[in-house]
């Protein structure tokens, strides 16, 4: 019987050794542990065979660490370094019932105030807010902000670029009353002259300025006259009763670092909304002097910048 508790004993010692988790230095420092705690800056472990005192290394000081079943948390830029952060990615992610199971496999059992379902804190990636006159380049859409909402997540990019083009070039009486009339969303017109377009058997090349900055690509179109009035007085600091030398010299060198065109504040801009008297368009400017809104014939060759909506 005294020889069975013995053998029995020294069992559960080889056992207990065989279960241990092995620390390994950057300096090939190797120890025989059980590690506690992970975190962010520090391990948390006691030496093999002990339950106090508690040790803990910096995590810059650990190479990596090899659990019973063979996984490892590796603390360098190695292979087993990105493999370990796709792990711990996937374990992450709020897929169908990521529970404790899985993590056990890996680091023994996880308590949690939830008992065996494991709660993962998953942080969004903080969205990006823009400021007036920053340059917007995402997905292919490149410009300068002129407009914000929603605390700068959501605005209006003006194109860096501009040309010099006719509203329309279709005699006066074949663009009367295309419906393009809406005064705050450029898009709404874009709409309505893609609609007059079908519906009389004309072309995209009869309306040069619409033509002009629907060819940017998709979600790309001819400002409406708010839109174009409120870029205008963002590039004037704000407001349109004092010029802000500085301002405008921000948007101007803004615009040419990022390979754009100035802004002319002396010449005025097309809108892509039709006046009251529909043979006439409304235009805006971009300089202090009122009148700020006018109109004229579409067939006036205006200067032209195209907006997009992010």
């Amino acid at each position: 019987m005294r020889r069975l508790m013995i053998f029995m004993a020294a069992l559960l010692l080889v056992n207990s050794a065989f279960s241990q988790d092995l620390l390994v230095k950057r300096n090939g420092e190797q120890m025989r542990v059980k590690v506690l705690k992970i975190t962010k800056k520090k391990v948390e472990f006691v030496r093999q065979g002990t339950e106090l005192p508690i040790y803990s290394l910096p995590v810059s000081d650990i190479d990596y660490i090899e659990y019973p079943l063979g996984d490892r948390d590796t603390f360098g830029k190695s292979k087993e370094s990105v493999e370990a952060d796709n792990l711990k990615t996937t374990l992450a992610t709020p897929s169908a019932d990521k529970d404790s199971d899985t993590l056990k496999m890996w680091h023994g059992s996880v308590p949690s105030p939830q008992g065996d379902k494991l709660v993962v804190e998953v942080k969004e990636p903080t969205a990006h807010r823009y400021a007036i006159g920053d340059i917007y380049d995402k997905d292919g859409v490149k410009g300068i902000v002129t407009m914000l909402y929603d605390g700068g997540l959501h605005g209006l990019v003006m194109s860096l670029d501009e040309a010099c083009l006719a509203w329309s070039t279709l005699p006066r009486k074949k663009t009367k009353n295309t419906g393009a009339n809406d005064r705050h969303d450029g898009k709404k017109n874009m709409v309505a002259i893609e609609k007059y377009i079908a519906d009389n058997n004309l072309s995209w090349e009869d309306f040069p300025a619409f033509k002009w900055c629907r060819d940017k690509g998709e979600g790309w179109f001819l400002p409406s006259i708010e839109e174009l009035w409120s870029a205008g007085t963002m590039y004037m600091g704000g407001t349109r009763i004092a010029s802000n030398r500085k301002m405008r010299r921000y948007f101007n060198e803004s615009m040419e670092r990022a390979g754009g065109t100035p802004i002319n504040g002396l010449m005025f801009y097309h809108s892509s909304t039709e006046d009251k008297d529909t043979r006439f368009s409304l235009y805006s400017h971009m300089n202090s002097e009122p009148p700020y809104i006018d109109s004229g014939y579409k067939a006036d060759e205006l200067f032209v910048r195209a907006f997009y909506k992010f």
